[in-house]
């Protein structure tokens, strides 16, 4: 089977497609199938030197002529294939499949409509507040917009349960699969501890690292952020106005990540929403605990008082006390860790999950 795999960022970008796409196209050519992947790039950018091919477009560009380029671009490649899998570009991937039909699945990892206009400080209602609320003209467009998209593929797929909800709550009719994602157990390193916490995430508002970032001021112990994105020059000038000891580590490629999980005692992510987080999958496959929001994808993942500490993080005091608490207790780290790290191994393997997507990919059908 020859396989195209689209989605608007690609490593070594920050963020959950970027990480899986190269995961999902090495699990297809190890299984014999053939594969191109279509993504966009900044024009300063390098190109990423893979073992199959991929076709860039530039992000940077008029954004009209890029959708035009982008639906041309996958018209002209899935004549070569048989089955598509969007990781994004859902429009641009919608609006070809028009013109050129294969099996295609989506696979939806949140709510963009909520996501953009949480970005541009449109709003700070939750995700299931934004859903509940009555939208704006435009963003009633938006979300007609990325319906209409998704019911022009076969079958959908998303990380959580409660995401599968919201997606049929906005009128996707096609079938909606839950598919956990699933990471591989990380080897475990004897070297030393620089940071008491770590988060790896995009530097954007609902990742509520100001909180972390105040809260490990008040704990007064160290904190290393990896990422990049929109909040990242405001976050840099509340760990210098607070006095809060955080190394940001910038956009690190996979291995750099599980370096730097290696080099900390605790994972941190204290979101308003998640789908089901890979940085926090990967913190687990490290043997770290975690302190996480009770937002529904932290807590379909973590127990509270068994792999880590789930906090409410609308008191502030919560996060601090928990990060204390929990470096107070090197034997309760230890165990939070490890049952972390069997988790992994029981219920979110990177081998099943991928497995399961490639079964739609070829068959439509999970079983």
């Amino acid at each position: 089977m020859k396989c195209l795999l689209i989605s608007g960022i690609y490593r070594p970008e920050i963020g959950g497609p970027a990480t899986y796409l190269p995961t999902l196209a090495k699990a297809l050519i190890k299984q014999s199938n053939q594969l191109e992947v279509i993504t966009l790039k900044n024009s300063s950018a390098p190109a990423q030197i893979e073992n199959w091919p991929v076709n860039y477009i530039t992000r940077d560009q008029n954004l009209l002529l890029r959708f035009i380029k982008t639906v041309i671009l996958i018209i002209r490649k899935a004549k070569l294939t048989e089955s598509i899998f969007s990781n994004g570009l859902f429009q641009e991937t919608a609006v070809a499949l028009m013109f050129i039909k294969r099996k295609s699945v989506a696979k939806v990892v949140g709510d963009p409509v909520w996501e953009r206009a949480r970005n541009k400080g449109l709003t700070k209602l939750s995700i299931n507040e934004f859903n509940d609320s009555r939208l704006k003209v435009n963003q009633k467009f938006q979300r007609w917009l990325i319906c209409w998209s998704l019911n022009n593929f076969d079958r959908i797929t998303c990380p959580s349960l409660e995401l599968k909800r919201l997606i049929q709550g906005w009128g996707v009719t096609k079938p909606v699969e839950f598919i956990p994602n699933g990471v591989d157990l990380i080897s475990s390193s004897s070297v030393n501890k620089e940071f008491d916490l770590i988060s790896v995430c995009r530097l954007v508002s609902w990742k509520n690292l100001d909180k972390l970032i105040i809260a490990n001021a008040k704990a007064k112990t160290k904190l290393a952020i990896a990422g990049s994105g929109p909040e990242e020059s405001k976050l840099k000038a509340l760990a210098l106005s607070t006095n809060s000891d955080v190394t940001f580590l910038g956009q690190l490629d996979e291995q750099d990540v599980i370096k730097a999980l290696q080099k900390s005692k605790i994972y941190a992510l204290l979101s308003d929403y998640e789908g089901l987080s890979f940085s926090l999958l990967q913190a687990m496959a490290s043997g770290l605990p975690s302190i996480v929001s009770n937002a529904k994808g932290n807590t379909d993942v973590i127990t509270d008082n068994s792999e880590g500490i789930v906090v409410e993080i609308n008191v502030q005091d919560n996060i601090s006390n928990a990060i204390q608490q929990l470096l107070a207790e090197p034997e309760k780290i230890n165990n939070f860790g490890n049952a972390a790290s069997r988790k992994v191994e029981s219920d979110y393997l990177q081998i099943n999950q991928v497995n399961k997507v490639i079964k739609l990919m070829t068959s439509g059908q999970l079983v």
